[in-house]
């Protein structure tokens, strides 16, 4: 019986948290449905969330190299080492002893996303992904500017 009690007064208390009163809209008059008003006053109040990421300071000028998941680049691996499906504009390979999984980094006007590693990828050295693998060779090798990003 005392197993029941508890049971009743945990259902009781998790009731009251998730009733419809705690989810309606602050006006009566709203007819979008409950929780909407607040939904759009927070996304109003944070502007600076939608903005675009700026060019930060100077990282330094690293060697870029391009790679794509075609078997001669990756081994063929369709995920990256963070376990995320690798895209062009985005995913670059780096140190990660320098930057971490998750590091925004500009490069050339594009903001990119650490999210692989390489086994020769070290130091000041970045891989960038493309879609294929003729983009992953006009790449070539380059020296170019890296910059943190400021978000």
């Amino acid at each position: 019986m005392h197993r029941y009690a508890r049971l009743a007064a945990v259902t009781a208390a998790m009731a009251a948290c998730f009733s419809f009163p705690a989810f309606a809209a602050e006006r009566s008059d709203d007819v979008t449905g409950p929780g909407v008003q607040m939904e759009q006053a927070a996304e109003e109040e944070n502007p600076a969330e939608d903005a675009e990421p700026e060019k930060g300071e100077l990282l330094g000028v690293f060697t870029t190299t391009g790679y794509c998941n075609c078997e001669k680049c990756s081994g063929g691996h369709a995920l990256t080492y963070s376990g995320t499906v690798p895209t062009a504009k985005h995913t670059i390979s780096a140190d990660l002893n320098q930057y971490p999984i998750g590091t925004k980094l500009w490069i050339d006007g594009t903001v990119y996303t650490v999210e692989d590693m390489g086994s020769s990828v070290k130091g000041n050295w970045i891989d960038i992904f493309y879609g294929s693998h003729e983009e992953a060779l006009e790449h070539g090798m380059r020296s170019q500017e890296v910059y943190a990003v400021i978000e």
